[in-house]
């Protein structure tokens, strides 16, 4: 037994949110016969038995709790049989929800994999789902990608470094007459907020659907010279799906202020390709829900990644503030920036885009289908995408703790606004604000 060492100050802010039960996850749609759980459970065994991430507990502070951090207990090993589950689901998206909405249970190492029965189309599904002090997006998929059988050395995954934003310039027609570099006391300023009708308790919920691959690609030849990336694409159309569900944004609370929307940003050097842990900052910008030309929207989120880009010094505000908080305070003072963050107006946009290695990739011989993303539950008064991308299937996840059956309008809005980006202005779709709840189905809301 190794004695508790402390966290990092990004993984402290993990711990810092209240109310927040912090689980990030991943799952994978196979198609075949499911394996048995012995088998399922000797695979992780071996393949994850050596991994000393997966081995560490994590204990609360000591008093006084409000001066210190949490830390890592580290253990010889870990329990196989506690940490793999294997249910039947008849309602897959409503488990899905369920176990992102929850947190993990204290006292283990606080990551859980879950072999679905019957997960969708006589599908089963392999999820993984962890504190995301423990793990980050990134490191789900290296430790899925570790447990399933493929060739990641084909086609390998290319390390963004720094902000993780393309060093491309903006066409003439769409640079700004002064451009200028982030402040970071602007930046980290309060925006608008999403509306809430009076006196509702956001809660929590999630959907998924498939996502028209060509909408994609076609929505990324739409900018001109190299196109737009997948994180540009979502936020656009997350802008103009937020218009559609959520009504006139100068109606929002905070306007005329900016409306923020945040991705993450791996910053793992190449030769920590493969290292576990939570090894990710934050890029925040404002988001473009003012313009009614989705074109327009589509340029403005293009215009507002280069401005984080290395050829601006690749400015990433929330980084520095976490490590000035954590220099000054110590961890107190970075749970109290975490609280901070989590008010409204503060960045209820989150927005997470990524690929999954090439392959082909399977599980002792049945095939991966799909990839459906996890996004964590965030503050109420928040909404979260993940679009994901395993050999031209596309997935959209969206979480929200806003508007009831919010997840299943705004996830169904967003795959409506995909198209619009390489189309002329249009009529407006009607506000879905005040509609009633969708009905749930395949990909729908948990009831």
């Amino acid at each position: 037994m190794q004695r508790s060492i402390s966290l990092s100050p990004a993984e402290e802010v993990h711990c810092g949110a209240r109310g927040v039960p912090e689980t990030v996850g991943m799952a994978a749609l196979f198609t075949g016969v499911p394996p048995g759980a012995d088998a399922l459970r000797a695979r992780v065994g071996e393949r994850w038995g050596g991994l000393p991430r997966l081995r560490q507990v994590l204990l609360p502070p000591a008093p006084p709790a409000r001066l210190r951090g949490h830390r890592w207990l580290p253990l010889d090993r870990f329990d196989v049989r506690r940490h793999v589950a294997v249910v039947n689901a008849a309602a897959f998206t409503g488990l899905l929800g369920r176990l992102v909405t929850r947190a993990l249970p204290a006292g283990l190492p606080p990551w859980r994999l879950t072999l679905v029965r019957h997960a969708d189309r006589e599908r089963f599904a392999v999820v993984l789902t962890a504190h995301h002090a423990l793990l980050d997006g990134r490191s789900l998929e290296i430790l899925l990608s570790r447990l399933f059988d493929g060739a990641p050395g084909r086609g390998a995954r290319v390390v963004r470094r720094g902000t993780g934003v393309r060093a491309v310039g903006m066409p003439g027609a769409l640079r700004p007459e002064r451009p200028e570099r982030p402040r970071p006391l602007a930046t980290l300023g309060p925006g608008r907020a999403l509306p809430l009708p009076p006196g509702l308790r956001p809660r929590p919920d999630l959907a998924w659907t498939e996502v028209d691959a060509d909408a994609v690609r076609a929505a990324r030849r739409a900018l001109p010279g190299l196109g737009a990336t997948l994180n540009e694409v979502l936020l656009a159309a997350a802008a103009g799906a937020l218009r559609t569900v959520h009504g006139d944004p100068d109606r929002w609370p905070g306007a005329p202020r900016p409306l923020y929307g945040s991705f993450p940003v791996d910053l793992r050097a190449p030769r920590e390709d493969r290292m576990l842990g939570t090894v990710v900052s934050a890029v925040r910008v404002p988001l473009p829900v003012t313009a009614a030309d989705p074109g327009e929207r589509l340029a403005a989120c293009r215009g507002a990644l280069a401005a984080f880009g290395p050829l601006h010094g690749g400015t990433d505000t929330v980084r520095r503030a976490v490590g000035t908080a954590a220099r000054l305070g110590g961890p107190w003072a970075v749970r109290l920036l975490a609280s901070l963050s989590c008010s409204p107006g503060f960045c209820p946009v989150t927005c997470l885009a990524f690929g999954w290695p090439r392959g082909p990739w399977s599980l002792d011989g049945r095939p991966l289908e799909r990839i459906i993303p996890l996004p964590p539950v965030l503050a109420p008064g928040t909404v979260c995408l993940a679009l994901t991308d395993y050999a031209g299937a596309y997935t959209l996840t969206a979480v929200t703790r806003a508007l009831p059956g919010g997840a299943r309008r705004l996830a169904d809005a967003l795959v409506r606004e995909l198209p619009l980006l390489t189309r002329r202005p249009g009529p407006e779709p009607a506000s879905e604000l005040g509609a009633g709840p969708a009905a749930t189905g395949r990909g729908g809301s948990p009831a």
